[in-house]
């Protein structure tokens, strides 16, 4: 294996990693309201966005590869 595929698969399980936990983030802030539902919405947005930056960096080394 080269060093682009590994790349492109440590970006590939980040993405996965991040998208599993702001999903299961959301689910569970779900049961509480109050406070911790407004800090469930930023720790939610900010993995949802963390995956899609890695998500861009895995077609990134696809793509100059």
């Amino acid at each position: 294996m080269d060093t682009a595929t590994q790349w492109a698969l440590f970006f590939g399980a980040l993405t996965l990693a991040s998208w599993i936990a702001g999903g299961l983030t959301a689910v569970l802030g779900k049961v509480e309201p109050g406070h911790r539902q407004r800090a469930t919405e930023y720790l939610t947005f900010g993995l949802s966005a963390a995956g899609f930056i890695s998500a861009v960096a895995l077609a990134a080394v696809l793509v100059i590869r």
